[in-house]
């Protein structure tokens, strides 16, 4: 073979692996989900670059912590991590690019396992910056020969995309999971606003009549919350808002709701649950606010009590969800006029709800 023909093929060879640089690069810019984008990089790279397996760490920088992205024979993992294993937290502290052979790690940390596999020649690890702020960290594996020229050169352009679409995809996440959350939770107390608990509401009764298990609310109230204020101030009374919140959420299962629907007045939505579960539900979160004095103040203890109402597709089959809450409601409106701190289920109630009680 002449020298020309050898350059035409070198050339035509490295046009291909161009080409499937800039076509990868192309799909992770087009790629929203993080899941799609490793297992496209997993089973790509190999295409344009001597790259075996490989690691990215970002980091999460509202939620602190770190996304880590693993690939090896075509297959990614993505996983969530608090601190860093001692070899990622090492590079990330050095901020150095590093380039090592498996038989020459010496004092450094063992690096992940599917990078020491046997075919792996040498690591190339290359942490990326934003200023002077390390924002991820790249190691990758050569395939039996150590990477040449080319593939270095490969590496570090991709590998800097790929940080700073995964970090930008981050970013954007978290950013428009803050605005959900706070579009839907109630600021002081972090519980499901209003909207959001009657949208759960509505959710879950058109389950509930699509698989015909029961539904039940309970609307609960604080007792005499203004005498609170006024004894011993707003900001205690905020206080006591937040641990009661705190008290009632522990006494729920996972698959139920729990919302702030306004001022002292809190909503329950369980599901799957009956009249009957629903009353001793009730009867659990009235014991775990009454049953011990929450702290007012510094030292200062206060008996806090609520009345609660509650209603269920058991007794109403057809009920929508304006009717299930006027049932609760009539339901707590009995319970603090029979004396308050108790339970009203509205099983012995027939008729239409009553519109327009008077106030608690």
């Amino acid at each position: 073979m002449t020298s020309t023909s050898r350059w035409n093929d070198l050339a035509a060879q490295q046009l291909v692996r161009y080409e499937a640089l800039f076509g990868l690069l192309d799909d992770i810019q087009v790629l929203e989900d993080l899941g799609a984008i490793a297992t496209r990089v997993a089973t790509q790279w190999k295409y344009f670059a001597n790259v075996a397996s490989w690691r990215v760490v970002v980091s999460r920088s509202r939620k602190g912590g770190f996304q880590v992205v693993d690939g090896a024979w075509g297959e990614a993992r993505v996983q969530q991590l608090e601190t860093l294993p001692a070899w990622d937290a090492q590079h990330w502290a050095s901020l150095r690019p590093r380039l090592i052979r498996p038989d020459r790690f010496g004092d450094d940390p063992p690096p992940p396992e599917h990078l020491t596999l046997s075919l792996i020649s040498e690591i190339e690890v290359l942490p990326f910056l934003r200023g002077d702020r390390c924002v991820g960290v790249l190691s990758v594996g050569a395939r039996r020969q150590p990477f040449d020229e080319l593939d270095s050169r490969f590496v570090r352009l991709f590998g800097r995309h790929f940080v700073d679409r995964l970090s930008d995809l981050l970013e954007r996440q978290e950013t428009t999971q803050a605005l959900i959350s706070k579009a839907s939770k109630d600021e002081l107390t972090g519980l499901s606003n209003r909207g959001a608990i009657l949208d759960l509401l509505g959710s879950h009764l058109a389950l509930a009549s699509r698989t015909g298990e029961p539904l039940s609310v309970v609307l609960l109230d604080v007792d005499d919350f203004k005498a609170v204020n006024d004894t011993f101030g707003h900001l205690a009374g905020d206080d006591v808002l937040r641990e009661l919140s705190d008290r009632l959420a522990s006494e729920l299962r996972d698959s139920d709701g729990l919302g702030r629907y306004g001022g002292e007045e809190f909503l329950c939505v369980l599901f799957p649950c009956s009249a009957a579960e629903a009353r001793t539900a009730a009867e659990r979160l009235r014991r775990a606010v009454g049953d011990r004095p929450f702290m007012v103040g510094a030292l200062r203890q206060h008996t806090v009590t609520i009345s609660l109402g509650s209603s269920s597709t058991d007794v109403h089959p057809e009920a929508g969800l304006q009717d299930l809450l006027k049932w609760a409601d009539n339901a707590l409106y009995r319970s603090k006029s029979s004396g308050r701190n108790r339970v009203t289920d509205d099983e012995s109630f027939t008729g239409s709800p009553v519109e327009d009680l008077p106030d608690r």
